[in-house]
């Protein structure tokens, strides 16, 4: 299939700031009595930055978390007088009840650069060209894309329109316009390119092409044995009138 060769025409929503609130947790308070009155134990941590145990409500997580786009959005920890900007980066769930357990916060700052992934979403894909007019089918192969940024560029999503992609194209992560101060990982960057969608031939297509395939086939299987079989009937008609 051909690569997709122009830049894709994308969309990004900034981060916005989400707060919760958060206290400094005693160390003699274990999880087990914590989520018990309602709160969830959690640890903050960063690079030039202490290393703090807080608590923070169930119901407040748990809220924050209906958001798909949580762990590509800065949050801001509200402890009294003080406001800490935070990354999501864990949350661990109980695996019989996938109630959460325990959260870790990354700190950011102005100066911080964080390599992070950030969800794709696409638009446009009941007009996209190749679906529509060239009977095709869109194919997500990745769901989210490792960008490298500031903490204060960080985009919430990138949204990739798809309505111009044509059947065979596939669009590639170095095709995804970026929002000034973000790039792509180094990870991405020192390998190979992937895609993150396709447009291609849907199965419905591959099955009609192979009927017509077969059919086509067993005509002419057919017509090749009607030709052996005059053939045959013009050598017995030659025998007979030889004889």
């Amino acid at each position: 299939s051909d690569v997709y060769k122009r830049q894709v025409k994308c969309f990004y929503k900034m981060s916005e700031v989400t707060t919760i609130s958060a206290e400094v947790r005693d160390n003699l308070a274990t999880a087990k009595i914590l989520r018990k009155s309602g709160e969830i134990p959690a640890i903050v941590y960063g690079q030039g930055s202490e290393t703090k145990l807080i608590k923070i409500l169930e119901k407040d997580l748990v809220k924050i978390l209906e958001n798909p786009s949580i762990f590509s959005q800065v949050i801001e920890l509200s402890e009294n007088e003080d406001a800490t900007k935070v990354i999501l980066k864990e949350v661990q769930v109980n695996p019989s009840n996938d109630k959460p357990i325990h959260v870790d916060f990354q700190t950011v700052s102005e100066k911080t650069n964080i390599t992070i992934n950030v969800p794709l979403k696409f638009t446009n894909e009941e007009i996209c060209v190749g679906v529509k007019q060239q009977g095709g089918m869109i194919s997500h192969l990745k769901n989210e894309i490792e960008l490298t940024c500031n903490a204060q560029n960080l985009p919430e999503f990138i949204e990739i329109d798809m309505q111009t992609i044509e059947l065979g194209s596939n669009i590639m992560q170095s095709q995804i316009i970026l929002p000034e101060g973000v790039s792509l990982s180094n990870n991405i960057l020192n390998s190979q390119d992937q895609p993150v969608a396709s447009v291609s031939v849907t199965r419905a297509a591959l099955d009609i092409d192979d009927e017509i395939s077969t059919a086509e086939g067993e005509e002419e299987g057919a017509e090749e044995s009607a030709d052996a079989a005059e053939t045959s009937e013009d050598s017995s008609s030659d025998s007979e009138s030889k004889e």
